[in-house]
C-alpha cells in the first residue's frame, strides 16, 4: 500500500497524542492562574516586618534581655539586619557623665559578651556598646535616633496581668517616646 498516500493511525499514537494535549492544557492553565489577592493589611505587615534593617536591643544582665536578643535576632534573620545591643549605664546626677562606674561597666561588659555570641550564632551583623546616661530610657532613645533603629526590642519583667503592671519605667517611657516601632517581649511567668 504504499503510494496511496493514506496515513495509518495507529492506537499508541492516537493515545500519545492525546496524553500530549492533556498535559498542555493543564500546563497552560496552571501557568495562566491568577493567584489569590492578598489583602491590604497582610502585605502591609509583610513589608513592614521586612523593612527592620536595624534593630536596637538593651541589654541587662537577665535571662528576660538574652531572649529579646533572640526575638530580634529571628525578626531580622531573613533580611540579614544588623543587631545594635545597647546596655546602658545610669548615672547618678550627682556625678559626672563620664564618671568611672567600674561594677557597672563590668555589667554592660557580662552583658553584651552573652548577647554578642546570641546574635553571632544567627550570623547576623552585630555591634555592641555601652553607653552613660542619667536615665536608661533617655540613653535607649538617644541611640535609636542616634543609630536610625527600625526597631526597637525589649524584654519586660514577667510581672502580674495588665499592660502596664510589670513594665517599669524605662519600658513604659521608650513605648511613649520612640520614634520607631518597639516589640516588647514578656516571659510567661
Amino acid at each position: 500500500m504504499q503510494g496511496t498516500g493514506q496515513a495509518i493511525l495507529h492506537p499508541l499514537g492516537i493515545g500519545l497524542a492525546l496524553l500530549f494535549i492533556f498535559l498542555m492544557i493543564n500546563l497552560f492553565r496552571w501557568m495562566f492562574k491568577v493567584p489569590p489577592q492578598l489583602p491590604r493589611a497582610v502585605i502591609k505587615a509583610r513589608q513592614s516586618v521586612s523593612a527592620l534593617h536595624r534593630i536596637l536591643v538593651p541589654t541587662t544582665e537577665k535571662v528576660a534581655s538574652e531572649r529579646a536578643v533572640e526575638l530580634a535576632c529571628r525578626l531580622g534573620a531573613s533580611q540579614k539586619a544588623e543587631i545594635i545591643l545597647a546596655y546602658v549605664v545610669e548615672v547618678p546626677f550627682t556625678l559626672s557623665l563620664d564618671a568611672p562606674m567600674p561594677d557597672e561597666q563590668t555589667k554592660g561588659q557580662e552583658a553584651l559578651r552573652t548577647a554578642r555570641f546570641i546574635v553571632e550564632q544567627h550570623g547576623l551583623p552585630v555591634r555592641a556598646t555601652i553607653i552613660p546616661h542619667r536615665q536608661v530610657w533617655g540613653g535607649i532613645l538617644h541611640l535609636a535616633r542616634a543609630e536610625m533603629a527600625d526597631a526597637i526590642v525589649m524584654s519586660v519583667g514577667t510581672g502580674h496581668p495588665g499592660l502596664t503592671e510589670g513594665m517599669g519605667r524605662n519600658t513604659q517611657e521608650v513605648l511613649k517616646r520612640a520614634e520607631c516601632e518597639v516589640i516588647l517581649d514578656k516571659a510567661p511567668g
